[in-house]
Formats: C-alpha cells, structure tokens, sequence
C-alpha cells in the first residue's frame, strides 16, 4: 500500500511515529545518512560553514517526536514524506512560496516570464532545478570533469596497442597508416555528458534565468564546447551508465554530487538513486541555514558583518590575546549590535526568548561591549519588533524583531509583493534600532 505524507518543520508529529520512513530516520543526524542516498543542501561536512551536523529530521523527545529544521522530501519503496515549511498554506494545489522565495534570493536566480508547473509534485522537482547551477558552479571550480576514454585512431602517431583486425581491414594493401587505441583524458565522457543533458533539459522546460552570473555563463559554455558528442538520443544510454557508475575519486567529490543531482532532475518525479527502492533516500534542505542567509542578503547592506564559522572568518576575539573566536550569525562593531537569527518557533509570548539564546545574547553583548541584541525570527502574524528588557550589570537591551511571512496568498506573484512589504517594514526597524543608538 502506497503512503504519501506531508508535514510540516517544528512539528509535533508524534501521531505518525509508526511510518515506516520516519521510525527508520529517528533521532538520525545528518552526518549520520548514507550520502549516497541523499542530496543534502548546503553540502553537509563541507562548505557548509554553520550547517549543525547534530541537526535531525525527526526527533524524539519527552515521548513525543519532532521534525525539525528540515524541510524535503524523503522515500523509500512506494511510501513518501514531504517535510514543507510551517508557513505553507496547506494545500494540494500551492507550492511552498517561501521556500521557493528565499532560494531565488540566497541562489540569486531571478524567475522570467511565467511560473513553472506548482503541484505538489513540482515544488520539490523545481527545487532540484533550483540547486543545479550552484552545484555546478562548484564543481567547475576543481576544472572541467576528465576521465580516461578509449579511442581508436587510423594514423601513422602510433600511441597505443595495434589492432590488428582493422588494421588488416582498413590498410592492406598499405596505404601508410596503423589502426591502433590508446586511453587518453577526455573532456566529453558519461559525467560531463549528463550535465550536458541536465543543462539542456533546464533550458527548454523552464522559465529561470540561470545565466544571468558571468561566472556560470563561462562554465557553461566550457562545458558546451568540450560537449561536441551530444545528442539528445542518447539521454536513456548516458543516464543508465551514471546510475551504475558514480564518480568515485575523493578529488571530484563535488562531481560526485553534482552527478546525483542531474540524475535526479533527468528521471523527473521518481526520487532516488539507483535500482534499489528498498533503501531510504531523498532530498534534504536545511531551512535555518537558508532563513539566515536570507536575512544577510538585507542585513549586508546595513553593513552587517556575517562571519562565516567553519572557515574562521570574520569571528570576534573572545579573549584579549585572541586566542579563541565566537562568531554571531550577524553584527555591527560601528552600532554596538548583535543580532541572532533563529528559524525554529520561539513560543506564542512575543516577550520570551529561550534560555540558552538568551545567555548567549547576552555574552556576545558584553564582549563587544554592545548596546542592543536581538533574535530576528519568521512569524505568520506579523511583523513586529519587542523589548525584552534592560539587562543590570554592564547594561545593554534585549530585543526580538518578527518577520512577517505572507499567508492567504493566491500565486507567487503575489507572495513576492507581499514579503517585500515585510522585507521593508524589516529594514525600517533595524533602522530605528541604529537610530536610537545614536
């Protein structure tokens, strides 16, 4: 019997702790999945530099079972769980506004013309497309994919072995050449072949602007011109031959992925990885690494500093002696403030903030010898800034800013318009907090 179930992050879904896909990924890290089976985005243990490794897809606690900061979709034989964000409109005809939103931003992807197909099938499917030049882009960084391909020759720079039955075939009586194959790299092979393929298919069925970035216009036409073997017949052959062979070499991991990916988009609606229905396989997304870079691409221009964790960028000393570093999702050395961006829910009083985001607050505050921290979080009702309190000791004050995402929407045309009134009623609080600083 085919199971099909949608949820929603930051959900209490203990009333389905017996499906089958859900009992199998319980209290599961992400470190932990076989990435062989998943496409997990930011790449997790790579670049990722704020991606928690300990973050879970479900979670059982108190006797209840969670999902979390995950957002995807996940299968295993015929059965199939979507995890959409809670601000989804719960419905089978809309997509995910503000996933698909905060995507375009973070990815820098404009959309043209007209809306790609929004069923539920497609939301997920449109994210794939969505991931594809960044994986690209990464990949190109290491060059063009080469692998080793057998060739065959009929000249006299002999290289390689004789074969001697076309050798009898093509020059007897001698007319001056040799048949022979040698191995050499070859640009055009199976993996730059089916991004070649995936390439081709993005550009004829949708209406994204990919190539607006100079950098991804010159790797694609890299990739083109090293393509020169292409054809659009051989879609099903050059598929089959990625399936069975993935790339291996730990120097072209990022191929490997970007390998995974344009299997997925190829071979449209079905997601998996291989023959094998019986292992548990999907698409991962983590919703709170997106949430905060899409508050960087506002908060950048208020000359925000965003550091960058695992690459030990742009952290705050914090001891005199420099000997260890803190990093804060976002801050402002020249304003005195700190700000926390914090995706999951944050409870119905607008006035509370959770311990442990509160003792940090407050220690980043005093390192910086800071005047205002706060929590900037996502909220359906709308959007709003609230003091905590005034803190005793070296003083400072508390805060939080909700960020109002639309609800009640009818197209995405429409949900752009309404989150760019919530984007500037945002940017207007952050101002006034900078104000009253000064």
């Amino acid at each position: 019997m085919m199971e099909k179930m949608i949820l929603t992050d930051n959900a209490d879904i203990t009333e389905f702790r017996k499906n089958e896909i859900i009992e199998e990924l319980l209290n599961i890290t992400l470190s932990q999945l076989n990435e062989d089976n998943f496409i997990i985005f930011p790449p997790i243990l790579k670049e990722s530099e704020d991606l928690e490794e300990s973050n879970f897809i479900f979670e059982s606690k108190n006797k209840k079972v969670y999902t979390r900061n995950i957002v995807g979709v996940i299968g295993k034989g015929h059965d199939e769980v979507k995890i959409k964000t809670r601000f989804f409109n719960n419905s089978e005809s809309q997509s995910d506004y503000f996933l698909k939103y905060m995507f375009q931003k973070v990815l820098n992807y404009n959309v043209i013309k007209n809306e790609t197909k929004s069923d539920n099938l497609g939301m997920y499917y449109d994210l794939l497309i969505y991931l594809f030049p960044f994986y690209l882009k990464r990949a190109m960084k290491k060059g063009l994919y080469k692998e080793y391909k057998t060739k065959e020759y009929n000249n006299l720079n002999v290289r390689g072995a004789i074969n001697i039955i076309k050798n009898i075939n093509k020059n007897i009586p001698f007319n001056g050449k040799i048949s022979y194959t040698t191995r050499e790299f070859s640009f055009d092979n199976r993996v730059t072949q089916i991004i070649r393929h995936t390439l081709e298919k993005i550009k004829q069925n949708y209406n994204f602007d990919f190539f607006n970035d100079m950098f991804l216009k010159e790797d694609i036409q890299i990739l083109v011109q090293n393509t020169k073997s292409y054809k659009n017949s051989d879609l099903v052959k050059i598929l089959k031959d990625n399936i069975l062979n993935p790339v291996r070499h730990s120097y072209y991991e990022e191929y490997y992925d970007l390998q995974k990916l344009c299997i997925q988009i190829l071979k449209n609606e079905k997601i998996d990885f291989g023959n094998n229905d019986n292992k548990i396989h999907g698409i991962i997304i983590d919703v709170a690494w997106l949430w905060e870079e899409y508050l960087n691409t506002m908060l950048i221009n208020k000359k925000f500093i965003h550091p960058k964790n695992k690459k030990s960028e742009k952290g705050i000393s914090l001891f005199s002696n420099r000997q260890r570093m803190v990093y804060p999702d976002f801050y402002n050395l020249d304003e005195k403030i700190i700000l926390d961006a914090k995706y999951k829910k944050l409870g119905k009083n607008k006035k509370e903030i959770y311990r442990e985001d509160l003792y940090q607050l407050i220690s980043y505050l005093h390192i910086i010898e800071g005047k205002k921290s706060g929590v900037i979080y996502p909220d359906i009702d709308k959007s709003e800034s609230n003091e905590i309190g005034q803190l005793n000791g070296c003083g400072g004050e508390i805060f939080k800013i909700s960020f109002k995402i639309p609800q009640e929407i009818s197209n995405y045309k429409e949900f752009v318009v309404e989150i760019k009134k919530s984007e500037k009623i945002f940017l207007n609080k952050i101002d006034c907090i900078k104000k009253i600083i000064k």
